[in-house]
């Protein structure tokens, strides 16, 4: 609650978006006019707008302001349904980490992966030369988050080192918990929260695997009277487990899954 209140209404939270050149700002909007790329462009221009608007993937206009979900030009009620969608994907994500710890160097490594990922979209939306390039929208001072979100990764990698088959040192949930929880903030925070599904899959996958193992348990218990289950065991790195998988191959390939869905969220940069 505290996060989306403060990217809704702090004013300081801004974001520049290329348009049309005949695109009429809004009443919360202003054309940005001391800018080099703005100058000898006569088929668009850079407006300034401090409107929750986020990146849509797959589309190449692909900018979406929550207020229109609400039908509020104005930004004066849209809070009422950002901040819910905010409080949904922290917990969300923070959750999905928290299941998969549940192997030495899972949720650690596979976070890390995810880290990296978003130092590059954070990077390239805080360049207005990349951003203007990929058409994307350009965060001022994001390259800030860039220093936050490389030490989240360096300390991912150096708990790794001890957390690594046979671990030495455990997290617990207080860890994979604000894992997840950073992850979230970050992605929101450079407009990129509906990503997550893409660049988070293990986290999401390990989700559902749960909420499918507890939901036909308790449909099965009341049709048979017997439960019933889908995997062997929930959450999905405990399936494969319990199938005789060793648990240091579990977690080697659910990196390669982790690191071959960060290079396809980066990709989507140019998938549209």
């Amino acid at each position: 609650m505290i996060v989306g209140s403060i990217l809704y209404f702090h004013p300081d939270v801004q974001v520049h978006k290329e348009v049309a050149a005949d695109y009429v700002p809004l009443a919360n909007e202003e054309v940005v006019t001391d800018m080099h790329l703005q100058e000898g462009n006569e088929d668009s221009k850079w407006i300034r707008t401090d409107a929750m608007t986020t990146t849509v993937p797959f589309i190449k206009h692909n900018e979406f302001n929550y207020n229109w979900l609400v039908g509020d030009w104005s930004g004066k009620y849209g809070w009422l349904l950002f901040i819910p969608i905010v409080i949904f994907i922290v917990i969300a994500v923070s959750n999905g980490a928290n299941m998969t710890d549940g192997l030495d160097g899972l949720a650690t490594g596979t976070s890390a992966i995810i880290g990296i990922a978003l130092a590059v979209l954070a990077y390239v939306s805080s360049n207005i030369r990349f951003a203007d390039y990929l058409d994307v929208m350009y965060i001022p001072f994001a390259e800030e988050m860039v220093i936050f979100i490389a030490a989240f990764v360096g300390a991912c990698i150096g708990f790794l080192w001890f957390n690594s088959y046979p671990a030495q040192v455990f997290m617990g949930d207080t860890g994979s918990l604000a894992l997840g929880g950073i992850i979230a903030v970050f992605a929101i925070a450079i407009r990129k929260e509906l990503l997550i599904p893409v660049l988070c899959g293990v986290f999401l996958i390990e989700n559902i695997s749960v909420v499918m193992q507890v939901g036909w348990f308790k449909i099965t218990k009341r049709r048979y009277g017997e439960g019933r289950r889908i995997f062997l065991m929930a959450p999905l790195h405990h399936h494969y487990q319990k199938k005789g998988m060793h648990e240091a191959k579990i977690v080697a390939r659910f990196w390669i899954v982790g690191i071959l869905l960060a290079v396809f969220t980066i990709v989507t940069l140019k998938l549209r």
